[in-house]
């Protein structure tokens, strides 16, 4: 038998309501949210250990590899927390090796601790011949993320590492998330793809610490922060509109306008380094909006018509690492090694 699996899972960008999936707004208020998928992945591969209670952890991205003698004997202390925790959830019945590789540095904005926990769920689940949904194996994924490791932030960034594609996510009053697949012509998301640029400026984004800064805004009296979300939201339902619209330039405004007013949700969301690539993107792009929570990590922009290349070299004049852009079209993927 085939004890050996890997699952990967797309990064994700959320051109519109970002932050509106984050509790206690998405609780309080409800809130809308748009992401799609791509094609830059998280890679988990676990080789299960029969007759063998030795478990290890190796991440190929910090160069680091953990090990116990026994799953039990693992605490989480810090190191590599999301990796233990999925396996402590899981307790798969023997011993095993968990490998995690990612295609994108870390604190880039692209939602990879969502990958990262979709991803290893799902190469457990593969090895063990446990069938799962991609829905569930997000909310699962998730729920290790935000209660057993006790991170900050919403669920958008699972969803959209195990659905891909083209996704609108809506938040209830009161609690429970919707999704609905955004009906995008093909031949805007080809015109997307061509046009779109992807950079890294260097600076890590540190998305914990910025949503603890937005919560402690949000609870403030006459604080911007609950205002801005409800634009973001409304931005978000915009947004969609365009993209089922096929309207591309349209969806490049959404983004200029979403990045208005999340910087509204608190200072640290901005920063010197991502005002100096607006700035000189200003006479090539459509528009713009970081990824995720803001302060750093990557910027994805539209640029105008003919001008995607000068974009390119205005960014590369600034030190920012262009990542390679494609649309992810089928979001989760798991199979026998």
């Amino acid at each position: 038998m085939n004890r050996s699996a890997v699952a990967r899972a797309p990064m994700r960008i959320d051109p519109a309501g970002g932050g509106t999936d984050c509790p206690p707004f998405s609780v309080e208020y409800g809130g809308t949210l748009v992401n799609f998928g791509i094609a830059r992945y998280v890679h988990a591969r676990v080789d299960l250990r029969p007759g063998s209670s030795e478990v290890s952890i190796r991440s190929e991205d910090l160069g680091r590899e953990i090990h116990a003698a026994r799953l039990e004997d693992w605490k989480l202390d810090g190191e590599m927390n999301l990796l233990k925790a999925v396996a402590l959830r899981l307790k798969p019945a023997c011993g095993f090796r968990l490998t995690v590789e990612s295609d994108v540095p870390p604190g880039s904005g692209l939602g990879s601790s969502g990958a990262v926990g979709v991803a290893c769920v799902a190469a457990f689940d593969e090895a063990a011949g446990t069938a799962r949904t991609q829905e569930a194996t997000a909310e699962l994924a998730n729920a290790i993320e935000r209660n057993d490791c006790g991170n900050i932030g919403g669920n958008q960034d699972s969803y959209g590492a195990a659905l891909g594609g083209w996704n609108e996510l809506t938040y209830h009053q009161g609690g429970g998330t919707s999704v609905r697949r955004l009906n995008v012509p093909e031949r805007a998301t080809l015109e997307l793809e061509r046009r779109c640029v992807l950079v890294y400026t260097g600076e890590v984004h540190l998305s914990g610490s910025i949503h603890a800064d937005i919560k402690r805004s949000y609870a403030l009296p006459e604080s911007p922060t609950v205002d801005a979300m409800k634009n973001l939201a409304r931005i978000a339902r915009a947004c969609s509109a365009a993209l089922e619209a096929g309207d591309v330039e349209a969806f490049g405004e959404c983004m200029n306008e979403n990045w208005v007013h999340h910087k509204r949700l608190h200072e640290s969301c901005d920063s010197p380094t991502l005002r100096k690539y607006y700035a000189a993107a200003q006479d090539h792009a459509v528009g713009g909006k970081t990824c995720g929570a803001g302060g750093g990590g990557c910027v994805l922009f539209l640029a105008r018509d003919g001008h995607r290349r000068a974009l390119e070299r205005a960014f590369e004049a600034l030190g920012g690492r262009l990542i390679p852009f494609g649309i992810d079209r089928h979001g989760l993927r798991r199979w026998k090694a």
